[in-house]
């Protein structure tokens, strides 16, 4: 079986494919979602810091965005992406965890952190000031 993976993952990391590392929850109301979370430090700190209860505002008609009390440690991670509906990043400038639900243009000092479904996507989108807590998935 290892003989098989190995291949797969040296390729996919090769073509440049996006390694997600965990998944996480999104619960708002009474419904949870998945939140894939990117393989990188500032995914991590953000992970490490769970469970966490932030509320989001709308920022434009763009994206929906929360501060965090700390900033996340960044460490190796990217800091620019072109940034697609359902993507979950961190603002470095403002310290703020943002979820696009219109695709946006190349930005610089934005940290790609994860993918949520499209579901998951309009939830947060219609959850107005309602808290929205992100927790691990519990086994």
């Amino acid at each position: 079986m290892k003989k098989i993976l190995l291949p797969f993952v040296l390729s996919t990391l090769l073509m440049g494919e996006t390694v997600m590392a965990q998944t996480i929850e999104m619960i708002i109301g009474e419904r949870a979602f998945a939140v894939d979370l990117l393989k990188h430090d500032a995914a991590r700190a953000f992970a490490d810091r769970l469970p966490m209860t932030l509320t989001f505002e709308n920022f434009g008609s763009t994206e929906r965005i929360a501060y965090l009390k700390q900033p996340l440690t960044i460490g190796s991670a990217p800091t620019a992406t072109d940034p697609k509906v359902g993507d979950l990043a961190y603002y470095i400038p403002w310290g703020n965890i943002c979820v696009f639900v219109k695709d946006f243009r190349h930005s610089e000092d934005l940290v790609p952190m994860g993918k949520m479904s499209s579901e998951a996507t309009e939830a947060l989108k219609q959850s107005g000031n309602q808290p929205v807590t992100f927790r691990a998935i519990k086994k």
